[in-house]
């Protein structure tokens, strides 16, 4: 009976409006370090041992203003852990194992992304000195773009919906061959040309398909995996794979509901074991499954993909503590690590009181007495009063127990590593209980992340072909619309935008910039607009986006107008798709160049009245 009375009391508590002190606002704001990271600070700086030491300090000292500078006009990076690296000509050319090409100038740039996660590796190819003006301002360009240009754009921009439109209706479904195998073991899909294969496997080994049919099937798959892994997968392999993806496609074309239902299938079993949707997403997810089932699957992705990142951010730094001390570069790592931590807390991905282990304050412990209110709010209607107890004390050990629990608990392990002594992390740092407990944690990723990559390349694919279903079940009304030439347009944002703000941030650091010869504006402007013009008039079609940008930006020539640009291009309206498409029009006897040329101040006036007011509205 006592157990009871402790019960009873505990919900009298609970529901006592004298005690309900703490409301959303508090909960909100109960996170004390809500300053915005600086862009500069989700960027790792690397530079080849080959870079000149005068080179690299000159550069290291210049590059958090620089990084930082356009955050003032609105264009920040969403997540951490990008790389921006700097290496000399010899050095690149020994990595690819071509050289570069002879119309190449220095400084040049390319970007990569990484594999399994929404990170981006930026390459600055410098010159040997860095002796004229002219060079430094066009590393300053280079940078722009790769940061400014592509990332925010395929963070920010490319992700919205007006845009997506345009990604549907022109891709064309293909998949990796890792894609592919993850596909026939997640969906275990009858294939003819696979079966073909694996008859032929049986009959060559004198094995049983009747009997042996799966294991031979599950050997082939791990087999081709090593085989595209080591670049030695014949013509005939190959082919087969490729005949595999498309009779995958016709049977989803025919039964899509069958790999629906399979994908949710496993999607819940793979919560069960990892609960990263939490459970305060729950109710959104349900619904997204039954009444919006891509929308669903690109959101399970999405969380997928923030897990393999976080992970792989982990298991880089982890690979880094085990060096020497000496060995380790720990500036500005500690940033990073803590950014990832304020990010996950300020996303309600953890409840910092259910993270086992995690330092508790008295705040904190207030905060968690009164949470089990709002955990009511989430119980299923109709549940039992009796089952109230039994369900909260599940929701608190699945927010214990989730994926992103444990991937703060090794950020708050990395990040005592990089707070301690120098001759503390000599000692061994993984012998203390923060090293322990990383060890343990690493152990659960390792153990876990083969699935999460696995469901999430096949998850990846299944939403390129949902949606293509979708396209093919309408065919009168999305073919019509008028496409947005995403590559052109990504490309027109980078070059402008670029060159936009390394006029902006050299005006304003023209004394701090070190530029050798100083900067002149006047002259800077007029060559790269010559520049827009030859292109334009050469027919180069993302260069009459440029110029269309510039001459919105040229009507009111300070930070306002990049401001309103950017608004444009963040709040898309259908004016706005039908300019770029009329701008990037085939060139016809009809439409020459000069005449699409003579229209964009006409679209560059269109635009600023049909946004105009929007933006005021949306100001005031």
């Amino acid at each position: 009976m006592k157990s009871f009375d402790s019960n009873d009391k505990s919900f009298e508590e609970r529901f006592d409006p004298k005690l309900r002190t703490i409301g959303d606002s508090q909960l909100q704001n109960h996170d004390q370090e809500k300053e915005q990271t600086p862009t500069s600070k989700f960027f790792r700086l690397e530079f080849s041992e080959s870079i000149p030491l005068e080179t690299k300090t000159f550069l290291s000292e210049k590059l958090p203003d620089m990084l930082d500078f356009p955050g003032r006009l609105g264009l920040k990076i969403n997540y951490a852990s990008h790389l921006l690296r700097f290496i000399d000509q010899t050095t690149y050319e020994t990595e690819i194992g071509s050289p570069l090409p002879k119309n190449v100038t220095l400084p040049a740039s390319r970007i990569d992304s990484f594999i399994d996660s929404r990170s981006f590796k930026v390459t600055i190819i410098l010159p040997k000195k860095l002796e004229t003006a002219e060079v430094i301002v066009n590393i300053t360009r280079n940078v722009f773009s790769k940061l400014f240009g592509n990332i925010f754009f395929n963070e920010q921009i490319l992700p919205l919906e007006f845009y997506q439109q345009s990604v549907k209706g022109q891709k064309q479904i293909t998949a990796a061959i890792p894609e592919i195998l993850d596909l026939v073991k997640e969906f275990n899909f009858h294939s003819d040309s696979l079966e073909g294969h694996c008859e032929s496997v049986a009959k060559s080994y004198r094995l049983s398909m009747e009997k042996e049919g799966d294991q031979i099937r599950k050997q082939l798959i791990d087999e081709w995996r090593e085989k595209w892994k080591a670049q030695s997968l014949s013509t005939e392999e190959q082919h087969t794979l490729s005949s595999i993806f498309t009779e995958f496609k016709e049977l989803f074309r025919t039964n899509p509901e069958q790999f629906n239902q399979k994908v949710s299938e496993r999607v819940k079993q793979l919560n069960s074991h990892l609960h990263f949707i939490l459970p305060h997403e729950m109710r959104v997810y349900e619904n997204f499954e039954q009444e919006r089932f891509s929308h669903y699957i690109r959101s399970v992705l999405h969380k997928l993909e923030e897990i393999s990142a976080l992970a792989g951010f982990i298991e880089e730094l982890y690979e880094q503590l085990k060096q020497p001390p000496e060995a380790v570069e720990l500036d500005g790592v500690g940033t990073q690590i803590r950014s990832r931590m304020r990010q996950l807390r300020k996303e309600k991905k953890v409840i910092l009181f259910y993270v086992p282990e995690m330092p508790q304050n008295s705040e904190l412990d207030h905060i968690r007495q009164k949470f089990p209110l709002r955990l009511i709010k989430m119980l299923p209607s109709g549940t039992p009063l009796k089952e109230w107890s039994k369900e909260i004390k599940k929701m608190e050990k699945h927010y214990a127990e989730s994926i992103y629990s444990k991937l703060y608990s090794a950020l708050h392990s990395l990040s005592a590593w990089t707070q301690s002594p120098e001759e503390s992390r000599a000692a061994g740092f993984l012998e203390s209980a923060d090293g322990l407990r990383l060890k343990r944690l690493m152990s659960v990723m390792k153990f876990r992340l083969p699935a999460i990559k696995s469901i999430q390349s096949s998850l990846g694919v299944l939403l390129d072909t949902n949606e293509e279903a979708v396209l093919q079940a309408e065919p009168d009304t999305v073919p019509q619309r008028q496409l947005i030439p995403l590559d052109d347009f990504r490309k027109a944002w980078s070059y402008f935008c670029s060159s936009v703000l390394t006029l902006l941030y050299y005006q304003e650091f023209t004394e701090s910039a070190g530029l050798p010869q100083g900067f002149r504006a006047e002259n800077y402007l007029k060559s790269i607009l010559e520049f827009v013009d030859r292109q334009c008039s050469r027919g180069i079609n993302h260069f009459h986006i440029v110029r269309l940008l510039w001459l919105i930006y040229e009507k009111n020539p300070e930070n306002d107008a990049l401001t309103f640009i950017l608004y444009c291009i963040q709040n898309p309206q259908d004016i706005l798709r039908y300019t770029l498409h009329q701008v990037m029009r085939p060139q016809t006897d009809k439409t020459p160049v000069k005449r699409r040329l003579e229209k964009l101040p006409h679209y560059g006036e269109a635009l600023i009245t049909a946004y105009q007011n929007r933006l005021l509205e949306a100001l005031v």
